[in-house]
């Protein structure tokens, strides 16, 4: 069983700690080492790293030209400027000149951040200084949906007329009240629920020999319509899950400011990556997402006052 470690001293530049739920109650400016479990930071954070990935860092006070990185975890921060923050789901109440990387970010005051990140949620968004706010909205590399859905389209097409014209000439069949109480009968006759006298099976004979072609020809069709139904709901139902995935994969893309007060910048880019987690991504790619400007970006919105609202695959 690994032992808390609850460091009471501060932690100067050049120092560092390794262990496992750690907490700190006097400042750190040298490095805290994590395997996981928590990392408890309540005083300030200055110059210094803390790593710990899978786990949870908090810090109560300010972080200042430090780095916190929790891939995989999480970070809650009450202030930060000039940081590098990295979470699987970071929070932060007040972030400047900060470069943050996040699956899902919830910050309070966002000014001249860098930001990129899966699913982005800002309450207020201000520039610093002249500088704005870049935002990256790094979207997960999916197929073509409409290329996967052509095929399917295009069976559901060639059957649903099919279907239909079958389903319209059942449907005239059955509309035949004669026809109807001649299949009711001898659905009867045939399973031993109705014995006929001998002048009833004289007149469900004469019925017979009236209405048998029709009844075979409804038989035909209710038998031709059965496997076109059977396709056509098979492919139907691929369509819908085949929606139903791609619109699950896009679920978390979204990006929220509720007010914007000085320029922020909000871009798309389209990034393939194994983990569902973003913040699970290979570190050497972070600061190449982050610092990304190039073709393989695009500019969703250039925003000095309101607010955004987008969600991939409604506006993007």
């Amino acid at each position: 069983m690994v032992t808390p470690i609850v460091e009471r001293q501060e932690v100067s530049e050049g120092r560092v700690i390794e262990g496992r739920d750690m907490t700190f109650h006097a400042p750190v400016y040298g490095e805290v080492l994590s395997d996981g479990g928590l990392v408890r930071l309540e005083d300030s954070l200055g110059w210094g790293r803390v790593v710990n990935p899978a786990g949870h860092i908090r810090g109560r006070k300010r972080a200042f030209n430090a780095t916190l990185q929790a891939q995989g975890g999480v970070v809650v921060v009450s202030s930060a400027e000039s940081c590098l923050i990295i979470g699987r789901e970071v929070r932060v109440q007040s972030a400047v000149k900060c470069q943050i990387f996040a699956h899902t970010l919830h910050l309070g005051t966002a000014a001249g951040c860098l930001i990129a990140g899966r699913s982005i949620t800002i309450d207020h968004a201000r520039d610093h200084r002249h500088e704005p706010n870049l935002l990256t909205m790094v979207v997960p590399e999916l197929p073509d949906l409409d290329e996967l859905l052509q095929p399917l389209q295009a069976e559901i097409a060639e059957l649903s007329p099919l279907e239909q014209q079958l389903a319209e000439r059942i449907n005239t069949f059955k509309a035949d009240k004669t026809l109807s109480q001649y299949l009711s009968i001898r659905a009867k006759v045939r399973t031993g629920l109705l014995t006929l006298s001998e002048d009833q099976a004289k007149g469900f004979a004469q019925m017979t020999e009236r209405l048998d072609d029709a009844a075979k020809a409804l038989e035909a069709a209710v038998a031709e319509r059965r496997p076109l139904t059977k396709a056509l709901a098979a492919a139907q139902a691929q369509v819908q899950a085949l929606r139903d995935e791609h619109a699950a994969k896009l679920a978390d893309s979204r990006c929220q400011i509720a007010r914007v007060e000085g320029e922020t910048i909000v871009r798309r880019i389209v990034e393939h990556h194994d983990s569902p987690d973003l913040s699970a991504i290979d570190l050497p790619l972070i600061p190449k997402i982050l610092f990304r400007n190039d073709a393989s970006l695009k500019v969703l919105c250039n925003v000095h006052k309101g607010k955004v609202d987008l969600l991939a695959g409604r506006d993007f």
